[in-house]
């Protein structure tokens, strides 16, 4: 009997054991199936960041806008080394500075100014060792698409056998110093160029028809100073036709790595199209380097922006449009183009192209859906033989190479031994490339290996800045190496820093986001992370500034040379 009971109890602990476990069980595949059928937007939470987006699969997004792809990767413990108040302190120092001529600055002391120092001789000291241009790259700036203008190709850059003494490099100060005063006085006085009037009598000799159109309306408002006046009535006309006009034809541009299309636009306009590849918060592969990175439609138009907000006004005008793949490029492609149109398996139209990069089934461009797709479009500017164009190789251009360097990644005297004593930068192309030096930082672009300016406008021509496309690359990094020219050099044009520190107060991001805002159909051309970027680029362009001003003095660096 006593066995029994014994039985009988194992038997009711073993079956309330049994149940609790299948209790639990069936619980946990309960649980375990309810965050399965998650909605899909909570789920997003908990993907890579873009930085870990997989590069193939940024061509294969739902939709041009799907911002929600990838987590945003919020950057809270990044900020610049020079305070609010360092900078409110440096523009005071530069404005009381402001009416020192060029040429008396306080290089450390007066006394250091060697009289009898000879540019003539120092400079012959330099043996001729070729070009340091390692460069087999043939990207161009494809806006002018220039074939034949004239390039300055072979660098004028050689080596030195011995580093520079410092006397030497104060000595180099004074003589720079000395060049741009006497440039300024030189030019002071020079009006304004502008190409309608450079281009008018052979128009009207040999294609008067084109005088009365909306793109010679334009040409007049191009100048030596600039490419689009901001305020006129001919950029909106402008802007009208390449966002909205109807196109008569779309071809390829020939140069460049990435595909590109002509269009042909009403009223003598031709337009510039870098289609859309990339989801805006597509960020550039860790492991990519800057000359293989994918060309970004909202980059080109970012950049275009971000200089009209700077003041430069030397982006030929950009405009996003919305396209239908096939009423607008495919049905006016030439034979040549519609030979690489597609349907795409999901059904969606696609081209590929020719070029160096990205033309491939892989990378086609497609409809996102079916025949949707939206592009930047930017006004081509005249080519040869119209105008004539100067293309000079980037003293500070990169190796466009895996495994090379070039020179002024390891030679900190770079600026002294090579571009100072070029005669071609003892005017105001040196100011011009810092300009260019502090727009290519502000935006990420790694990629400028050559500076484009207009000849037909004279000798004093600011620099026109051509093909941002692979600008805003990462937003989670700043690369320094592309404030170099400012940081060896450690010149400065006095009227770009007062109109930095006026957007500082401002609020350079809040600016940019207001223009594109205010001038573009597509939305949200720059996620939030870039445009905090811009902010902390900013103050790290101005502790870059600080550093030489301590180290030469406000009127060592700051250079007040007449251009605005």
């Amino acid at each position: 009997m006593r066995y029994s009971r014994l039985r009988l109890r194992f038997s009711i602990l073993f079956s309330l054991t049994t149940l609790i476990l299948f209790f639990l069980l069936a619980l946990h595949t309960l649980l375990w199936s309810t965050a399965e059928l998650e909605p899909p937007e909570q789920a997003l939470i908990r993907h890579k960041p873009p930085s870990d987006m997989p590069f193939w699969s940024a061509f294969h997004q739902p939709n041009v806008y799907d911002l929600q792809a990838t987590d945003s990767n919020k950057l809270t413990n990044r900020s610049s080394s020079i305070t609010r108040q360092r900078i409110n302190e440096l523009f005071e120092l530069v404005r009381n500075a402001r009416n020192n001529q060029v040429g008396s600055s306080n290089l450390k002391k007066d006394s250091d100014h060697n009289r009898k120092w000879s540019f003539g001789k120092f400079a012959g000291q330099k043996p001729q060792t070729g070009s340091n241009d390692t460069n087999t790259h043939t990207d161009t700036a494809d806006s002018v698409g220039v074939q034949g203008a004239k390039s300055n190709i072979q660098s004028k850059f050689t080596a030195t056998e011995k580093v520079t003494s410092e006397h030497d490099k104060i000595q180099l100060r004074y003589f720079i110093l000395d060049a741009l005063l006497k440039w300024k006085k030189q030019h002071m006085n020079d009006t304004t160029i502008s190409l309608g009037d450079v281009m008018h009598d052979s128009l009207a000799q040999d294609e008067p028809e084109r005088l009365n159109t909306t793109w010679f309306q334009y040409i007049k408002t191009i100048t030596n100073f600039r490419v689009y006046d901001p305020n006129s009535s001919e950029l909106k006309n402008v802007f009208k036709h390449l966002q909205h006009g109807a196109i008569s034809e779309a071809n390829e541009m020939s140069q460049g790595t990435q595909i590109k299309i002509l269009l042909g636009l009403p009223n003598g306009l031709q337009g510039l199209l870098k289609p859309y590849r990339v989801p805006r918060n597509y960020q550039t592969q860790p492991d990519h380097f800057y000359f293989s990175d994918i060309e970004r439609h909202h980059a080109e138009i970012a950049a275009f922006h971000v200089d009209k907000v700077l003041g430069f006004n030397r982006v030929p005008p950009l405009i996003g449009r919305f396209f239908n793949i096939t009423s607008d490029i495919r049905e006016k492609a030439t034979a040549e183009l519609a030979k690489t149109f597609f349907i795409s398996p999901a059904n969606n139209t696609c081209f590929r192209g020719h070029c160096s990069y990205y033309c491939d089934t892989s990378h086609a461009v497609c409809g996102k859906p079916g025949d949707f797709l939206e592009g930047s479009v930017q006004v081509l500017l005249p080519r040869p033989p119209e105008i004539n164009w100067q293309k000079i190789t980037h003293p500070y251009r990169r190796s466009y190479s895996a495994i090379k360097q070039v020179e002024w990644e390891s030679n900190e005297n770079f600026c002294y031994e090579h571009v100072m004593i070029d005669e071609d930068y003892h005017n105001r192309l040196l100011l011009d490339m810092m300009d260019l030096s502090a727009f290519d930082f502000l935006i990420g672009n790694l990629d400028r290996h050559h500076m484009m300016r207009i000849n037909s406008l004279g000798t004093n021509t600011g620099l026109v800045h051509l093909d941002n496309g692979r600008s805003f690359g990462r937003y989670d990094s700043d690369d320094l190496s592309i404030l170099t020219p400012i940081r060896q050099c450690c010149f400065f044009r006095y009227a770009t820093f007062m109109r930095l520190y006026k957007i500082y107060h401002q609020g350079f991001s809040k600016l940019v986001a207001d223009s594109l805002n205010a001038g573009e159909d597509l939305q949200t051309i720059l996620v939030e992370e870039h445009l905090e970027a811009l902010d902390r680029r900013l103050e790290i362009l101005f502790a870059h500034l600080d550093t030489c001003m301590k180290k030469y003095e406000v009127t060592g660096v700051m250079i007040n040379d007449g251009i605005y």
